[in-house]
Formats: C-alpha cells, sequence, structure tokens
C-alpha cells in the first residue's frame, strides 16, 4: 500500500476573498478566511473543498471532449448519496486547504451599493470587505492533494489530469465572478510518499494504546439535529476507526487478506481527547454537587444530602465538576458551505449547509486495540496498516496519524463490591419488556448483571445511576432495519451510567474473571437484546445489522476497586 501526496501551489493574481463563516472584527462585513496551520500561525487560506469542487467542474467540462475525465470524477472524486439510498461512491482524492505562506495581515476594501434610478449610493448598503491582497498582486495558495492506493495501481495519469483540471480553473474565490481571483498558474511538484511510523507496542502484545493526531480540521460523529448542520463531537467512534481500516484494506485486499477476513474480531475503543497523552474518564452520572459547594458521589452517601446533578447545572458548576473530573475542550471553527450550479454560475437553492469542526492543533485522541481473538498474521497485518496512519477519518476524509503504544496496567485486586461506570454508551437493557415505572427499570437492571455474570455479581438494591436514550433516523433504518421491514430505534444506556455490585459469597474468582473480560472486551450485548433487533448472535455478521457493538468501541466501563 502507498500513500501519494502530491504538492500543489495555486498563483491566484488578487484581489481574491474567500469569505469566512467566523464573525470578523467589528465594522467588517466579509472577512478572508483565516485559520492556524500547526506552528507557523494563522494564515490565510482557500478551502480544500473549494478547490475540489473547482476541479469537478473543470472535469465536467474537458469531459465533454475528454470522456475519461467523466469517470475520474466518479471513482476519484466521489458521488452523493441519493434518495433512495445511503451508501455514496466515495471519492479517493483528498484535499488540504491551500494557505498562503505569508502571516494573515488584514486590508480593508469598501463596496457600495448604488441605486439604478437615482444613480446614488443605496442608504445603508456600504460593505467593508477584508482583502489582504492588492489588485494585480500575484498571491501563493500552497497545499496537497493524498491519495492511497494499493501495489501496482499506477495513479500518474489522474494526478497529470488533476493538474490540467486546476491550469483550466478560470478564478477562484467569492468574487470570481466579477473577474477577481485570477488563477494564472498551477505548479505541481513531484508525487511524495510519506514514511510509515514504526509501532513502539511490542509484537507479541495483544492489547495496543494509540494516540492518534491530526494536522487538519475533523468532523467526528455526533447526532444530528438538522439537516444543514453537521456538528462535531469530540470523541472518535471506535466504529469510525474501524470503517477507515476497512476502507484502506480495499485498496489492497491481497495484501491484507488474513486482517480482512478477521477485522470483525477487532476491537477499537473510543478515542478521548488528550494533551497530556492521559485519556480522560468520563464523569459518572451519580456526581452531585451539595447546597455547600461539595462534589460528592451519591453512591457513597448513606444520608440523604441537598444538591444537585449535572442536568440541572449552570456553567459555575459544570466548571467546578470539570475541575474534579477534568476532560479537555477542543477548539472548534465553523464553516458555511453551499452547493454551486455549474451552469448558472450561482449557489444551488436550498443547498447551504454549515460545518461545526474540531481545531485539533495540540490535541491526541487515546484509545485502545484489542486483537487477542484475532491470528499473529492478521495482527502482523494491523500494525502494518496502522503504520501508514487511518484515513478517511469523519467528513473532512481527515488523515490521522497513528503511534502505538503499550497499554498503561496495574495489578488486580478482589473486592467485595464495585463501581462500574459505562465509559461509552452500551446497549444493555431489553426494550420489550415493560419499563413504566422506577421498580421496574431497577428489576430490568438487576437482571442484566446477574445474566450477564452468570449469577456471581448483582445490582445492590436502587444504588445505581443511569441515562438513557433512544439512537436512529432515517440513516440507521436504511443502513439497519430497512432488510427487517420495521424500523426500531436503539434504546442505549448512557455514557457515565454508574452500577455499584455486589459479588455474591463463594463466587469472588467468577466475578473478578467477567470483570476482567468486560475491561478487555467491552460489556456483551445479552442474547435478549439480539433477539429484540433481530441481530444475529455470529460476531462475524453481527456488525452488518447494528453499529452500536463491543468491538466497535461500546459497552466500555470503568471499575472502581478494581484494576487490570
Amino acid at each position: 500500500m502507498t500513500r501519494f501526496t502530491l504538492p500543489v501551489t495555486l498563483k491566484v493574481r488578487g484581489a481574491t476573498i474567500t469569505r469566512s463563516s467566523s464573525i470578523g472584527a467589528v465594522g467588517i462585513d466579509a472577512s478572508m478566511a483565516k485559520r492556524k496551520f500547526g506552528a507557523t500561525g494563522e494564515r490565510y487560506y482557500l478551502p480544500g473543498r473549494l478547490v475540489k469542487g473547482l476541479l469537478r467542474e473543470a472535469w465536467q467540462e474537458l469531459g465533454t471532449v475528454k470522456p475519461e475525465y467523466a469517470g475520474y470524477i466518479t471513482e476519484w472524486l466521489g458521488v452523493g448519496s441519493g434518495e433512495d439510498y445511503n451508501e455514496p461512491l466515495r471519492g479517493r482524492l483528498y484535499f488540504s486547504d491551500f494557505a498562503d505562506d505569508k502571516p494573515a495581515t488584514a486590508r480593508l476594501r469598501y463596496r457600495i451599493s448604488i441605486d439604478e434610478d437615482t444613480g446614488a449610493a443605496d442608504a445603508g448598503m456600504l460593505q467593508v470587505m477584508e482583502s489582504p491582497y492588492a489588485p494585480l498582486q500575484e498571491v501563493e495558495f500552497s497545499g496537497e492533494v493524498r491519495c492511497l492506493t494499493g501495489a501496482g495501481e499506477n495513479v500518474q495519469p489522474v494526478l497529470e489530469a488533476v493538474q490540467r483540471g486546476l491550469l483550466w480553473v478560470r478564478a477562484v474565490g467569492g468574487a470570481r465572478t466579477s473577474g477577481f481571483g485570477e488563477l494564472r498558474d498551477v505548479v505541481c511538484g513531484a508525487p511524495e510518499q510519506p514514511a510509515k511510523k514504526p509501532a513502539v507496542a511490542p509484537e507479541q502484545d495483544s492489547v495496543w494504546e494509540y494516540r492518534i493526531s491530526f494536522s487538519e480540521p475533523v468532523i467526528l460523529s455526533k447526532r444530528r439535529i438538522s439537516d444543514n448542520l453537521f456538528e462535531s463531537g469530540d470523541v472518535i467512534p471506535g466504529g469510525a476507526l474501524k470503517g477507515a481500516v476497512a476502507d484502506m484494506i480495499r485498496r489492497e485486499p491481497l495484501a491484507y487478506q488474513q486482517l480482512l477476513d478477521e477485522l470483525h474480531a477487532v476491537r477499537f475503543t473510543h478515542g478521548f481527547p488528550t494533551k497530556d497523552g492521559k485519556r480522560p474518564q468520563w464523569r459518572p452520572l451519580s456526581v452531585m454537587l451539595t447546597d455547600q459547594g461539595k462534589l460528592v458521589n451519591a453512591l457513597d452517601v448513606e444520608d440523604n444530602l441537598d444538591g444537585s446533578f449535572d442536568i440541572d447545572w449552570k456553567d459555575q458548576e459544570k466548571e467546578k465538576a470539570n475541575a474534579e473530573y477534568p476532560w479537555p475542550e477542543v477548539p472548534w471553527e465553523l464553516r458555511v458551505r453551499t452547493a454551486i450550479d455549474s451552469k448558472l454560475r450561482k449557489t444551488d437553492e436550498g443547498a447551504l449547509f454549515a460545518w461545526q469542526m474540531l481545531d485539533p492543533t495540540d490535541f491526541q485522541w487515546v484509545g485502545q486495540v484489542e486483537t487477542s481473538r484475532i491470528s499473529d498474521a492478521a495482527r502482523a497485518q494491523l500494525r502494518d496498516l496502522l503504520s501508514f496512519g487511518v484515513e478517511p477519518i469523519g467528513k473532512t476524509k481527515a488523515l490521522g496519524t497513528v503511534d502505538l503504544f503499550e497499554p498503561r496496567r496495574a495489578g488486580a485486586r478482589a473486592y467485595p463490591t464495585y463501581t462500574v461506570t459505562l465509559e461509552t454508551p452500551c446497549l444493555l437493557i431489553d426494550p420489550g419488556n415493560s419499563l413504566t415505572s422506577a421498580e421496574d427499570l431497577q428489576a430490568e437492571y438487576g437482571r442484566v448483571w446477574r445474566e450477564l455474570s452468570d449469577g456471581s455479581l448483582r445490582l445492590i438494591g436502587n444504588k445505581y445511576f443511569q441515562r438513557c436514550s433512544l439512537a436512529g433516523g432515517e440513516y440507521y433504518w436504511r443502513r439497519f432495519s430497512r432488510q427487517r421491514g420495521k424500523y426500531w430505534p436503539y434504546l442505549l444506556t448512557d455514557a457515565g451510567s454508574t452500577f455499584r455490585l455486589q459479588v455474591e459469597a463463594g463466587k469472588e474468582a467468577q466475578a473478578g474473571e467477567y470483570l476482567g473480560r468486560w475491561l478487555t472486551h467491552g460489556l456483551p450485548i445479552s442474547p435478549w437484546v439480539l433477539r429484540f433487533y433481530g441481530i444475529p448472535p455470529d460476531l462475524k455478521n453481527m456488525w452488518q445489522h447494528c453499529p452500536y457493538l463491543p468491538e466497535n468501541g461500546y459497552g466500555e466501563i470503568h471499575v472502581g476497586e478494581f484494576h487490570v
């Protein structure tokens, strides 16, 4: 497998502007897009998606003369999903943002609307624009186009077509139809092949700690609240990493055949953000703030205390809780985009949407890869593949650089009681049962822990705090439920849910074995939940019927007073 990176420089003649979606300084109506590029500081840039869209337009026009360009569009730039299916043809070319290598220096330009009848300036129609480039000034925007290929695949014609297509583009930026932003030249360097990153984790170890870093904005999966707003979460789902690995295998399936056959048995936990390399833990829902301003765990309190839980906290209370249970806040950037009608050269009606992206500078995402149930050959292939990095991640198709380490371990001890906290959501309870009262819910969770542990652990009375949510929607219906003819949203027990469990007398060793197994493999999906959703019990096929599997990072737990 080879990753080609094509350096590209776009030479643009000013003045040009690509409007920023962020709010500018006071009095500025239109700001030029800029963001931080690593240690180089803030730079003005042309969005990679803009360059990709211009290349698509150019290939469409060139395709009328040379039909192979139309084929390039389908395979290398991709085709969106339609109304009857939710599996788009994803492109294979990924475009970085194209940045000016000089520090961002603001200059202003003024425009005003003229009344056609009177020939005078319209009242209140003055526009102040951030226009850092003077007329006829030549500016160089540098970026890269990358792709992943299998052995023996010749991508040179495609890379040459990228340069030809960009040379066909007349202008870039928001004022290109007015004659601004003329694209004078396109300079492509020699394709580069970045070196692999050596792994630190011992080859004989079946559990690795991964740390993923990004050099470009990223959008991670999160429940959508609007059709045209994609808001990023700050956690990388294990299923997203596993899907990216599967996508990479498709580029060279023969070289990774063993891994392809056994990938269903590999477990990727969710990646949690960190600045210091230490993976944060999810705050238990049992944490309360007393009226005296003290944080306590309600499971440890025998007497009734007056206080509040996180659902009622204001900003000041949340800051206090975050100091005790730190979770880094990843900065984000909002980009508003729209599709362009190639014929009319204007925005496509109803195609406006926004991305709330994470700025990953100085952050890593930490989790684990568990490979105990695959062969040595498949494990070696996975280590080799991860040395290439993982892509595409999220809606920006970001490339994640992966470092592997030996996981942190501690000794194991036995205790009469344990506190189990969900670090990620989990399919625990059976939606087919009647859960109309607090007593019903307590009985259901009591049954869950008793049956999952084969009777070695039991829930202590009402010593638990839980929160449930429904997950689903049109995509899940089309992807997982449509074949069954019914739609059932998934009933998840949320991260942070906390349970106090008692070890049954004489079953200490069995309880410790189950807890150790859950820490390694995640909480299993019980047979009654599998039956309700119609999920086959065969691990090799489960992923095609349900996304919330332990192998995708769900059901991860933290165990208090028990360490492995």
